[in-house]
């Protein structure tokens, strides 16, 4: 049993630490596996071509906040409903997908109020509106042609690019809109989604996804493919556009796509004093420690939104202090120790003159006379003359801390402070 209290001494933390260090990175390593190899993009604050720093700094000079959500949607829960009416959620991209606890934050939100911008291709949108709750509405997944524009040196064949022209009554727009890769949204017949805007009666999509158009794959017939809808939860509303490149920096500025951004938010903000607040978590992160930092930060709100967890960070918490109270030893003997040479301040910080200036030596000697008598600083401050003479009891000390005589030699006083006692 001894030798065992001697190696839980000896590595018993380290052990411990290093437990924690393998939970830590088991919990992070998965999406840092799947993520590390893939390049950043779609962030509202940078500024390369395929990031929305352009539309985000456009949204400022219009007079919206911008903001930024790092964690995870459950921290949508935290907002007042003050808040949510005044706050838009721009999800522009998803390359992770929502968690059925994160997919329920964001239906809640709009169910209270809140507006949502969803734009998405390829990705992982539908975690955020299928499987847990019908809104009539999908991401079909799969890339869209059209032979609208086919020949224009903006739609060369095959080109990632389509343009759509789009005339959307319900936000005060028409014009075309430039897109690259898009999808296609499947709408539910009789659901509560509204389409909005559709490609031209020529669309298509690569059904076998060999990234080459044929047009006699996946063809529309009547109407075009569905690019934009929205639908309403609550008292609030989502809106859903099958490509998120129409944000991008080297397109935000192409044919009608600016204007159409602005009525979008425009007409989804409702008025003034409107927060716009970009979804970055779905994101890749550009280095390293931003991605531990927003994993990380997802468990924590996780954590706090839901019981279960909060209970067991609870008890963890408990459980480390109770470790910490049981490893830590007894304080030693405490005594004050009075050094007239080093005053208050260490070597580091300022010269050496310092430690044996008058002030400094009169500073700490009275110290050690108030703390030898037991008084406070306040009882001690408050002092007659005639009384510090009395407790100093010694005339070389009185000409030196009360008279404050310069012409005392450093050697007398140090004499005199050495002789004396209580």
């Amino acid at each position: 049993m001894g030798d065992l209290n001697l190696w839980w001494d000896r590595y018993g933390l380290k052990l411990l630490a290093l437990v924690a260090a393998a939970l830590i990175i088991g919990a992070v390593y998965p999406q840092l596996a799947s993520h590390s190899q893939n390049p950043s993009q779609l962030s509202a604050w940078d500024s390369d071509w395929n990031d929305l720093s352009r539309f985000a700094a456009d949204m400022e000079a219009r007079g919206y906040t911008t903001q930024s959500l790092l964690s995870s949607p459950q921290a949508l829960g935290e907002l007042t409903g003050e808040q949510r009416n005044s706050t838009v959620l721009a999800i522009l991209g998803v390359e992770r997908a929502y968690t059925e606890a994160e997919a329920k934050a964001i239906h809640e939100f709009v169910k209270q109020g809140g507006r949502v911008l969803l734009a998405d291709d390829f990705g992982h949108g539908n975690s955020a509106v299928t499987g847990l709750y019908s809104v009539g509405a999908s991401f079909f997944g799969k890339r869209l042609y059209d032979r609208n524009h086919w020949e224009e040196a903006y739609h060369p064949h095959n080109s990632s690019y389509v343009v759509v022209d789009a005339a959307v009554t319900h936000y005060g727009f028409s014009g075309q809109l430039l897109f690259s890769e898009p999808t296609a949204l499947t709408i539910v017949e009789g659901g509560k989604a509204i389409p909005l805007a559709r490609s031209s009666v020529q669309a298509f999509v690569d059904l076998d996804g060999d990234g080459d158009g044929d047009s006699d794959e996946g063809t529309f017939s009547i109407g075009g493919a569905v690019v934009l809808a929205e639908v309403e939860i609550g008292s609030g509303r989502m809106v859903m556009l099958s490509d998120p490149s129409l944000f991008i920096n080297s397109l935000y500025g192409e044919l009608d796509n600016r204007e159409f951004a602005r009525a979008v938010i425009d007409n989804l903000a409702q008025g003034s004093n409107t927060t716009l607040l970009f979804d970055e978590s779905r994101h890749l992160q550009p280095d390293f420690l931003s991605l531990v930092y927003v994993q990380l930060f997802g468990y924590v709100v996780f954590a706090g939104s839901n019981e279960v967890a909060r209970i067991i960070f609870l008890a963890a918490i408990l459980l480390g202090a109770e470790v910490a109270l049981m490893r830590t030893r007894n304080p030693l003997p405490w005594r004050h120790l009075h050094n007239l040479y080093r005053g208050r301040s260490t070597n580091y910080r300022v010269p050496h003159a310092h430690y044996i200036h008058p002030d400094t030596i009169r500073e700490v000697f009275l110290d050690r006379v108030r703390i030898e008598h037991g008084y406070s600083r306040e009882e001690f401050n408050m002092f007659s003359g005639a009384r510090l003479e009395e407790l100093l009891g010694d005339e070389t000390l009185v000409r030196f801390i009360v008279n404050r005589d310069a012409k005392l030699r450093q050697e007398q006083v140090l004499e005199a402070i050495s002789r004396w006692t209580k």
